[in-house]
């Protein structure tokens, strides 16, 4: 691996890799599921609420 010149932009690289190694096999729709899977997870484990709006709030 390429040498950074911060430990900051080492660690973030060495993460970015090791998360494409993990899912450069996955279909689009896979990693889509397993993120949505992972996501739930963590909102569950930390007790937060998801919220959504009861109408859209127009854009223009």
């Amino acid at each position: 691996m390429e040498k950074w010149k911060y430990k900051s932009l080492e660690w973030i690289h060495k993460a970015r890799e090791q998360n494409y190694n993990k899912t450069k096999d996955f279909s689009p729709e896979e990693l889509i599921e397993k993120s949505r899977q992972a996501t739930d997870s963590a909102i569950k484990s930390m007790g937060l609420k998801v919220i959504r709006l009861k109408e859209r709030v127009p854009t223009h």
